[in-house]
């Protein structure tokens, strides 16, 4: 199965969850791909430099109470940097890794409702560009052949096996 098989669904179950946790008023974090993300207005160069290729972002407070859900996307009102860049941040569903809640225990911080682990494949930070190029149908074959053949040499080395 292919990255691209999964994605209309782990984007419907985000948008699902997220909506969950909107309408029981519960705080929390989503992780994603910070190149899919977009700022209107657009950060100035000396808070977006700072940013890695998965970016968090904390919905809380106002940040919360400005969530709006989209078909493919939801956005929010978000401030950046030590003078608090006002910014409306559009995040695709489609490039939310993960969804945390916080956790009122010691041991953890915060838990995991959610992980789509495509997303971090296609982020290209383990070597893969693209996981749906990933696959190599003539190494796939060749498995396959040696496996087959494999079965067959185990078959045919059983001589009360006959054909």
């Amino acid at each position: 199965m292919q990255n691209k098989d999964l994605k209309p669904i782990l984007s419907k179950h985000a948008r699902e969850i997220i909506q969950l946790l909107i309408n029981k008023n519960i705080h929390f974090s989503v992780q994603c791909n910070l190149s899919k993300v977009q700022f209107d207005p657009i950060l100035p160069e000396e808070i977006s430099k700072n940013f890695h290729p998965i970016i968090d972002f904390i919905l809380a407070g106002f940040t919360f109470e400005s969530i709006e859900i989209w078909e493919n996307d939801m956005s929010f009102e978000a401030g950046f940097g030590k003078e608090n860049f006002s910014s409306i941040v559009v995040i695709p569903f489609s490039a939310i890794i993960q969804i945390s809640i916080p956790s009122n225990n010691s041991v953890m911080r915060d838990i995991c409702i959610f992980m789509n682990a495509m997303n971090i494949l296609e982020l290209g930070i383990f070597g893969y560009e693209n996981i749906e190029n990933n696959t190599n149908s003539k190494k796939e074959q060749t498995e396959e052949d040696k496996l087959l053949e494999s079965s067959k040499q185990a078959i045919l080395s059983n001589p009360k096996n006959k054909f």
